[in-house]
């Protein structure tokens, strides 16, 4: 309490006359309010935190409170905190009930509040299989209602930190670092979440079922929104040009981190046979060149000098 108060008489008094520089006990003062405020900060944070959570694992419980919650958040960013009338409120709403006041819509509301909550519990995990097998789940389940989120890949892709709900609980400023934006980022959930820490001659087995479950994952994802006109309504051009080329590349770099993480010999065997069926493949060069620098056992970089 004394040290406290010498600060505050510290802040307190004029200056007079000179200005004088500070003394070892005016830094010590300084830096013990600094943290006190810091200390402050925290707490509010971590208490608005907490109740961001508990309100956004209630509404993901179903559709209704989803989207009962989402007309809250909207009224007060919108609206109240811009002082707005509540009519233009009670207006916008009529004319968001005409427009997207959907079950595809709500549904979309549940998946994002899904991965909003996981990008905040992220903040707090330092364990990445805990993040990797939710993220999963959450993949999965977007998946199992593919049929009925046709139309709304706009609320699943869009950044869940720049959500109507984040932004009502003044949590659009977290950081993290871990977890991608959206649920839609497959690639990057896979390639940031799921596969490192499958990386070791220890995990082989999984790492290998990590890639081919991403293959799938993109796949269903592009057979189940592919929506384009073709004379043939059960053709997807799209889907069928990633089967011939795009699946064949994920393929290609899954030995590839197969056979750099220990299993070289089966991963090497693999990786002929898979030239040979797709020697056609506008990549076969590229793989060409991969093989033989990995069988010769030479660097990326040594390849580059001999090239040049």
């Amino acid at each position: 309490m004394k040290r406290l108060a010498a600060l505050a008489l510290l802040v307190a008094q004029p200056l007079l006359g000179q200005e004088k520089p500070l003394s070892d006990i005016d830094r010590e003062l300084l830096l013990e309010k600094l943290k006190v405020i810091q200390e402050g900060s925290d707490s509010t944070v971590k208490g608005r935190y907490g109740v961001a959570l508990a309100a956004f694992k209630k509404a993901r419980e179903s559709s209704a409170a989803a989207h009962s919650l989402y007309l809250d958040c909207v009224e007060k960013v919108r609206y109240t905190d811009l002082a707005k009338k509540a009519s233009e409120f009670r207006d916008w709403k009529n004319r968001h009930k005409e427009r997207t006041d959907s079950p595809g819509f709500r549904l979309a509301l549940r998946h994002q509040l899904n991965w909003l909550v996981l990008s905040l519990e992220a903040t707090q995990s330092k364990d990445l299989t805990s993040l990797s097998s939710q993220s999963i789940s959450m993949i999965e389940a977007i998946l199992r209602d593919a049929e009925d989120l046709k139309d709304q890949q706009q609320v699943l892709k869009s950044p869940v930190l720049e959500s109507i709900f984040a932004k009502a609980y003044e949590i659009d400023d977290v950081e993290v670092d871990q977890l991608p934006d959206s649920p839609l980022e497959i690639e990057q959930i896979y390639d940031q979440i799921i596969l490192p820490p499958l990386r070791s001659t220890k995990t082989l087995d999984a790492l290998r079922k990590g890639w081919l479950k991403r293959i799938e994952h993109e796949g269903l994802l592009l057979e189940q929104w592919t929506n384009e006109a073709s004379a043939d309504k059960d053709r997807k051009p799209a889907f069928e040009k990633w089967l011939a080329e795009g699946r064949q590349d994920l393929t290609w770099s899954m030995e590839i981190d197969l056979f750099d993480h220990g299993d070289q010999r089966a991963a090497a065997l693999r990786m002929l046979a898979h030239l040979e069926k797709n020697l056609t493949h506008k990549s076969a060069p590229k793989w060409i060149k991969q093989f033989t620098r990995l069988i010769e056992g030479k660097s990326a970089e040594e390849e580059a000098e001999e090239t040049e």
